[in-house]
């Protein structure tokens, strides 16, 4: 697999860089939210640049950090494609961002790591999500798959091999017949048909499958 590279301006701005009015504030408002939900501190030695100091996030629920994590590492892979186009083209009607400001804003340019056993089923389910549509080939997250893509089934199949260790909620994330998109039996994206496996409500009713048991139940309940 191949991952974006979304670190080119992780040394500095070697320029003042023009972008959208209301981006300097937009960006520090997310940093603030994010070191004050996470409880995450900087720290600096000598003349280096600023960091985060290292965060086992111990005493955050995991729900919480889970949420955090997620929105946080959106932001950043927003932003640094942001800084790309804005370094390419300037918008109309802008603002600078100067090194000096860049400094400030790039201890928190990182992802946050999640560790597996602290995954809630939301987090699971977009990770599988990311990993699903990266096996079938289409760019996701920044990751893309170097080789063949994969079938709708044998990338659900791998996702069904990893449930056994990731999946701490019961998401039972599945491929729906007939369909190019993880679902989840937890809030009714499929049904399981004991003939034709993971099935959609829709697709059920039209299923060419003789003797679907599905298909004859949802028949009696709308005849009723």
């Amino acid at each position: 697999m191949s991952y974006k590279t979304f670190f080119t301006f992780a040394a500095g701005l070697n320029k003042t860089l023009k972008v959208p009015i209301g981006t300097k504030e937009s960006i520090q408002n997310h940093i603030d939210w994010i070191e004050s939900t996470l409880n995450i501190e900087r720290e600096k030695y000598l003349e280096n640049p600023a960091h985060w100091k290292y965060n086992d996030f111990l005493n955050i629920k995991d729900d919480i950090l889970c949420d955090a994590a997620e929105k946080h590492n959106d932001w950043v892979r927003w932003i640094y494609d942001g800084l790309a186009d804005w370094s390419n083209k300037e918008p109309d009607i802008c603002e600078e961002i100067t090194n000096e400001d860049f400094q400030g804003f790039l201890p928190a340019l990182s992802f946050i790591k999640v560790k597996s056993e602290r995954w809630n089923g939301e987090y699971y389910t977009k990770r599988m999500e990311a990993l699903y549509e990266v096996m079938r080939g289409r760019e996701n997250e920044g990751i893309s798959f170097d080789a063949k893509k994969l079938t709708e089934k044998q990338a659900a199949q791998v996702i069904i091999l990893f449930s056994e260790f990731l999946d701490h909620e019961d998401r039972r994330l599945d491929v729906p017949k007939d369909c190019d998109y993880l679902a989840s039996s937890y809030d009714g994206g499929y049904e399981w048909c004991e003939k034709c496996g993971a099935i959609t409500y829709e697709h059920s009713l039209n299923c060419r499958k003789r003797g679907c048991p599905l298909q004859k139940q949802y028949k009696e309940e709308n005849a009723d």
